[in-house]
């Protein structure tokens, strides 16, 4: 899931930030992080918080967001034939009246 850039003017992140970044992508909490790799979790949230400046993002979603598409993260989509593993059913567009 993690792909480091090379040669490029795109932002530089440390390992461990790209360790952090990888485990936000995964959904996992500042806490459950700092359990993984046996840190504390302000440091984890320090760490964050450089990525989220690094990458200029408005908060941890919009980090996600941009770290895959400063080419950081690459995204693995289930084949199609796959069932969808989200929770929440496909939804079809409904107007409102006011």
């Amino acid at each position: 899931m993690l792909q480091q850039k090379s040669l490029t003017n795109g932002p530089v992140l440390t390992l461990r930030e790209h360790e952090i970044l990888e485990f936000i992508a995964q959904g996992l909490s500042t806490k459950e992080v700092a359990q993984h790799i046996d840190i504390a979790p302000r440091t984890v949230d320090r760490h964050v918080e450089n990525v989220r400046l690094k990458l200029r993002a408005r908060n941890r979603t919009h980090m996600v967001a941009c770290a895959v598409m400063e080419g950081l993260l690459e995204v693995n989509m289930p084949p199609q034939d796959a069932p969808s593993s989200s929770a929440f059913p496909q939804m079809g567009i409904t107007e409102f009246d006011d």
